[in-house]
């Protein structure tokens, strides 16, 4: 009797070298190996975005754009006037992007023929787009310098595709800028998306002067600068001048993807009750400054609960991203939010509310004070225009990573 032990069978031996082999050359056909710090193995049939760009080159934004007093005005009689701006072709992200057209349409209902012919020319349809608003309670060159504040301000934001940031110290102008560069710098290499900002000129009281600004995920939206303005208000019956854009989401085709206008608003405490009264105002006269978009959505710190600002901005459909929730890292009060018009809207899903990132990074009190005491809103949109529920089928639901 022979003894085996030692090589085993050669057929045994041949049919482990085949399988071996065969499945070695399987995984590679079928499979992409991505990331050096991280593996992560993604099949090659279901890559999401195959033709987006080449990744971006950030010129800054702070002067780009951003013109003083336009579009909207806020009068002495209490009523704000639209004026004269005009729509143009300049959504863009950086100095070295073709700008795309402008779709100025209303949200009117798409044919479900349209929405079938994107889910046959796309491989992958784009999930939703998550708009939010954060007030940064001061946020300012020594939050910036904490490595501690840093991390977690880099790591909140990289959850939206659009945030809208108030409280923002304007003693030194290159803050945001810096900001910015310290999220992309943290992004190289490891796969996280890079952002860049719309930024408004100082405003509010000169002795404690503050910035607000909109930042953006430009593989996922578009902003026009052109577009861009502050709200003129020359009686000052608001305390800091709203900040306004203009986006479109970047994936679907141009015919068929969302516009919008983005309202950023800081109201002061002291004067809450008057300035959360011109918010219906402000409403009406952004969506008639010229541009024909009626989807407009207000975000900010309102320095007021849902309960009290949907009867004073008295529109049936105006609705809120939060409700019923405190926006306070002490759970004590409910200050931002995010309003839209649900009629005008249509592109909104309905899901939205607080980001508490004090659960989510399992943070201290104090450690998430250090980057502010208030946590992010938001509120999910379709990014195609229309209701989503024609889209529903094409587009997958998405929590906050």
């Amino acid at each position: 009797m022979s003894d085996n032990r030692d090589g085993g069978h050669p057929l045994q031996a041949g049919i482990i070298v085949l399988l071996l082999v065969g499945g070695g050359w399987y995984f590679f056909r079928n499979y992409n190996v991505d990331g050096l710090d991280g593996v992560r193995i993604s099949s090659k049939d279901n890559r999401p975005f195959d033709d987006l760009e080449s990744p971006f080159t950030f010129t800054s934004s702070t002067e780009e754009g951003t013109t003083r007093y336009r579009g909207a005005s806020i009068r002495g009689d209490d009523s704000l006037r639209p004026s004269t701006a005009r729509p143009s072709s300049d959504f863009a992200v950086a100095s070295d992007f073709e700008p795309d057209p402008i779709i100025s349409s209303p949200s009117d209902i798409h044919s479900v023929s349209r929405v079938n012919s994107l889910s046959r020319r796309s491989r992958y349809a784009p999930a939703q787009l998550r708009v939010a608003s954060w007030a940064l309670d001061g946020f300012g060159p020594t939050k910036l310098a904490s490595d501690l504040a840093r991390k977690n301000l880099v790591r909140v934001i990289r959850q939206f595709d659009v945030i809208a940031l108030q409280q923002i110290s304007s003693l030194q102008m290159d803050l945001v800028p810096r900001m910015i560069d310290a999220i992309n710098e943290s992004s190289l290499g490891g796969g996280a998306p890079l952002y860049d900002y719309v930024l408004g000129p100082p405003t509010g009281p000169k002795d404690r002067g503050e910035q607000m600004a909109i930042l953006f995920n430009p593989a996922r939206v578009r902003v026009d600068r052109s577009q861009t303005y502050t709200v003129a208000d020359p009686d000052n019956q608001m305390t800091y001048d709203p900040l306004v854009a203009w986006f479109r989401a970047a994936e679907p085709d141009e015919d068929l993807a969302w516009t919008f206008t983005m309202v950023n608003i800081r109201v002061d405490l002291s004067r809450a009750p008057r300035e959360v009264a011109l918010i219906n105002q402000l409403f009406k006269s952004v969506r008639e400054d010229g541009r024909g978009e009626d989807d407009v959505v207000i975000a900010g710190l309102f320095q007021a609960d849902d309960a009290y600002l949907l009867p004073v901005v008295a529109g049936p459909q105006i609705r809120a991203a939060v409700t019923s929730t405190p926006t306070d890292i002490f759970g004590r009060h409910q200050t931002s939010n995010l309003l839209y018009d649900q009629g005008s809207t249509a592109e909104a899903i309905g899901r939205g509310g607080v980001y508490d990132f004090l659960r989510v990074y399992n943070l201290s009190a104090a450690q998430a004070q250090a980057v502010s005491s208030y946590l992010p809103v938001y509120a999910e949109f379709s990014p195609l225009e229309g209701s989503p529920l024609l889209h529903q089928a094409t587009v997958p639901a998405t929590t906050p990573r």
